[in-house]
This record gives structure tokens, C-alpha cells and sequence, in this order.
């Protein structure tokens, strides 16, 4: 008669179990976003980047970027760099106004993508230029953060 050992298949039915517990509780808060209250945020940051852009504030505008954010392929102080003479540009050219659409607004592990349109006014309100952009929001210190920013 041959001894059945039972030791092996309660070690492996025991490592499958820790292994489903450690990957439920590393991605359980990461998929918990409401697009709908989000979208509410991310319109009024929006509001508030087209604000700081009216008003010439590259400084407020650049503070609104995760730390480790791009624009385009800049980064760093190269994004305060580019606000900063894309507004003085906007002030000389009279096209101040900066309004953002939002088309679409979707998650991926604890990442907000923005899909959209913008147009760029005098203050005449006449339109002057337009385009779409693709914007991936981070939360950095519980507030959503530009982390990956470009026209499209």
C-alpha cells in the first residue's frame, strides 16, 4: 500500500490562495473611480487652466503638472518655459481665450484619460484657432495632476 502525502496539495491550494488575496488587495482602490463625479473635476480644472491662461499665469499653469509630466516631449520647467511664450504670444496676438471641450473621459488603473476639443478666441470672441488634445490626469497628493498632455 503506498502512503498518500497530503502536505503537497495543501501547500499549493495555500499558495494560490495568498497569491489571489496580495493581487484583490493591490488593485481593489485603483478601479473605484466615478467617471461621472471625475468628469465634474476634470471640466472645473479645465475651467481653471483656461482661467490662469487669460490671466497670464504660466506659473499656476505649470503647478498644474504631476512632477513627472510631459507636454508634448517636454518636461520639467521646459513646460513652464513653453506657457510662458505661448501666453506672451497670446497677449500680443490678442487670442487670450482658451476653452476646452471635454468629448470623452475614461479610466485605466487609477489614470483619467481626456479626450477633447479647444478653441482659441480674441476678445471679440471671434474663433482664431482650433484642435483637439488627449490629456492623462494622475492623482499626485489626492488632486488630479496633468501627467501626459498633447494636441492631437
Amino acid at each position: 500500500m503506498q502512503k498518500i502525502s497530503i502536505t503537497k496539495p495543501i501547500l499549493f491550494s495555500l499558495s494560490i490562495f495568498f497569491c489571489y488575496l496580495s493581487t484583490v488587495g493591490q488593485t481593489s482602490e485603483t478601479y473605484n473611480i466615478d467617471l461621472q463625479k471625475e468628469r465634474i473635476v476634470i471640466e472645473k480644472l479645465d475651467k481653471q487652466f483656461s482661467k490662469y491662461y487669460f490671466n497670464g499665469d504660466s506659473v499656476a499653469i505649470a503647478a498644474m503638472y504631476a512632477k513627472d509630466a510631459t507636454l508634448g516631449c517636454l518636461k520639467g520647467k521646459e513646460i513652464l518655459s513653453y506657457w510662458g511664450r505661448t501666453i506672451r504670444n497670446s497677449m500680443q496676438d490678442n487670442t487670450r481665450t482658451l476653452v476646452f471641450k471635454t468629448s470623452s473621459l475614461s479610466s485605466d488603473s487609477g489614470f483619467l484619460v481626456e479626450l477633447g476639443d479647444f478653441e482659441i478666441m480674441d476678445d471679440k470672441d471671434e474663433l482664431k484657432g482650433k484642435g483637439k488634445y488627449l490629456v492623462v490626469w494622475k492623482k499626485e497628493d489626492g488632486i488630479w495632476k496633468l501627467y501626459r498632455d498633447m494636441s492631437l
